[in-house]
């Protein structure tokens, strides 16, 4: 077998080199392609809940959280010789707690635990009091108070179906607390055999926050 090498200068080789050459000067490309530089940027954010809380006094009971429905505050009535049309009065102050940084609302939303044969015979009215200073009689349901029930007198165990909301403030706010009075009577023509019968009802207040 004759071995015949192409000579150097031939167009052939020439044709050869030139293609291993691009070849070469492609995959130069490609590598420098991969080989970017690269940077980052983060952003971080800090998140906290508030704090929302209520507490409430009466006559009888100094500021505290009576919940659940078993440390209910006791209202002042001293009705303990109830006739027929002659009304007895108390109040529920309800302030945020000290902890509380957010605004929010209070309502009467229910009541509970209610017993006792008097309570077919009992109605009642409330109105939220211009301060918590206001005393709770009469008076406070004369002109145009804030009703909360009323005007008209309510069964001792009904609540509105729409509540009414009242604004309540932080403890640094002009007007924290707020005071709620209670008008409560034995109804006209009761019958006689509601004497000497008693009954215990038990109102709730929801307050939420804004």
């Amino acid at each position: 077998m004759v071995n015949r090498r192409t000579p150097a200068g031939t167009p052939r080789l020439r044709r050869t080199r030139a293609v291993l050459a691009g070849a070469l000067v492609l995959g130069l490309g490609t590598t420098s392609t991969l080989a970017a530089w690269t940077d980052s940027e983060y952003g971080t954010g800090s998140f906290g809940a508030s704090v929302f809380g209520t507490e409430s006094q009466t006559a009888s009971s100094s500021w505290a959280s009576h919940t659940p429905v078993a440390n209910a505050a006791t209202l002042a009535f001293n009705a303990t010789a109830m006739s027929p049309s002659v009304s007895f009065y108390a109040f529920l102050d309800i302030r945020t707690t000290s902890t509380t940084n957010v605004g929010g609302a209070v309502a009467l939303t229910s009541s509970s635990n209610n017993s006792g044969a008097l309570l077919p015979a009992l109605e009642y009215r409330a109105v939220r009091t211009a301060t918590t200073s206001t005393t709770c009689a009469a008076a406070a349901f004369s002109g145009s108070p804030t009703w909360i029930v009323g005007p008209s007198y309510s069964a001792i165990t009904a609540v509105p179906g729409s509540p009414v909301s009242s604004p309540i403030t932080v403890p640094s706010g002009a007007t924290p607390q707020l005071r709620f009075c209670f008008e409560v009577r034995v109804q006209s023509g009761a019958s006689n055999a509601y004497q000497g019968t008693t009954g215990v009802v038990t109102w709730e207040f929801t307050a939420t926050s804004t």
